[in-house]
């Protein structure tokens, strides 16, 4: 498993007042899959993503990343593990705006200290279709163009994961749709595994298997999905009575 998460659960607050986002969540995600995590609002899929990414620190529970247990490392060694082997698409473009397009997409390879591949870079770049953009600043481009940046700098590294939050909500249906499928080639081509939480049943179509969420625990999941299949099971779970 690239990603490893063993009765993870996550609390917010103490006392009366203190929310539970997930409920000892177990689950793995293997090397070169491609999958949504799909739910109502707070059901707890930015905290999965958050815990997996080793961006939060769940309250009991383990997680594993590329073969290490998070647990225990501080900052400095979780910061050096992600830089090394795992890339983000979040909802915030978090773009440098000094820098070019160009810039901004190899910017982590230069953290790393790593030399970037140009011809793969230019590719991604044009894969996205920033081709024409690359010395251009953030400030000089559409919210859906600086996503396109934020995605394609993720791409660049070729890390082991991508985590992706709603990367496609700021896109037009056509580049959506080519976004998806870079993200779902690389997958298949590099081995990367990608985990991605979306609430477009279109766009969880595109994955290999669908994880629903509800009140912090895992519903159910799918293989194989359509758009008509999640948007059902998402029904389903809506109108299901809950647990207490």
């Amino acid at each position: 498993m690239s990603v490893q998460l063993t009765d993870v659960r996550k609390v917010y607050g103490t006392g009366p007042g203190a929310v539970e986002a997930l409920g000892g969540v177990t689950y793995g995600f293997e090397a070169g899959t491609f999958t949504a995590v799909m739910g109502p609002s707070g059901s707890g899929k930015s905290t999965l993503l958050h815990c997996a990414a080793g961006l939060d620190v769940p309250t009991s529970g383990d997680v594993s990343l590329v073969g290490r247990s998070l647990r225990g490392l501080d900052e400095t060694a979780l910061t050096e593990l992600r830089r090394e082997s795992v890339a983000f698409v979040f909802q915030s473009f978090n773009l440098m705006p000094a820098l070019t397009v160009r810039q901004n997409v190899v910017l982590p390879l230069t953290l790393a200290g790593k030399s970037p591949d140009d011809a793969w870079v230019t590719e991604v770049i044009r894969r996205v279709g920033l081709d024409a953009r690359m010395k251009n600043r953030p400030s000089e481009l559409s919210g859906a163009q600086q996503q396109r940046v934020a995605i394609a700098r993720a791409l660049a590294g070729r890390t082991a994961v991508t985590f992706a939050d709603e990367p496609t909500g700021a896109l037009d249906t056509t580049t959506a749709l080519e976004v998806l499928t870079l993200l779902r080639d690389q997958s298949r081509e590099l081995g990367q595994t990608t985990v991605m939480v979306t609430h477009d049943p279109v766009a969880a179509s595109y994955a290999e298997r669908v994880v629903f969420l509800v009140d912090g625990r895992i519903a159910s999941e799918t293989t194989h999905p359509t758009a008509e299949s999640v948007a059902a099971e998402l029904a389903h779970l809506s109108l299901s009575p809950r647990e207490n």
